[in-house]
């Protein structure tokens, strides 16, 4: 269960035909100009506890994400990357020697200790390159992770 993280692991993209959500736009959008590096780096902090959490309860068949991702082709033939923080939960399905995760919800199941914090949650953003885009509400609750960047505020009202 080590690749919770991981981006080469399959399970932890969303899908391709999935239509993304906007991250919603209150007063102002922010543009943070290698963001995305800062937030990986941040994600990479969390991984020991993540896998240790995950070991611990793999014996109930269910399995942590803290990130879902979902990639979007544009009109124009872009792909965008959208990414949302949180608690994602799934429930390992096998099938012979095949396995596959069943996404189960938010909320954690009865029964479970309660799993590692996550200041990304409730996160919602797109990444383009090394560039991400996010509302105001996010940016205010992850400030400190992108701190010392190039920020660029964008009135939307």
């Amino acid at each position: 269960m080590k690749e919770a993280c991981d981006e080469e692991n399959p399970y932890s993209r969303g899908s391709e035909g999935e239509e993304p959500t906007e991250p919603p736009l209150e007063d102002c959008t922010v543009v943070v100009r290698g963001g995305y590096k800062r937030i990986k780096d941040y994600l990479d902090s969390l991984k020991p506890a993540l896998y240790e959490y995950n070991s611990l309860i793999r014996h109930t068949g269910y399995y942590l994400k803290p990130v879902h991702k979902v990639y979007y082709k544009t009109i124009d033939g872009r792909s965008k990357l959208y990414e949302y923080y949180g608690r994602y939960w799934w429930k390992i399905a096998r099938k012979g020697s095949k396995r596959r995760l069943v996404y189960v919800g938010t909320e954690k199941p009865e029964g479970l200790p309660e799993p590692p914090s996550l200041e990304l949650e409730g996160v919602k953003l797109i990444v383009e390159d090394d560039t991400v885009v996010l509302d105001c509400k996010s940016y205010k609750k992850i400030e400190h992770i992108l701190s010392g960047l190039e920020v660029e505020f964008v009135r939307t009202s």
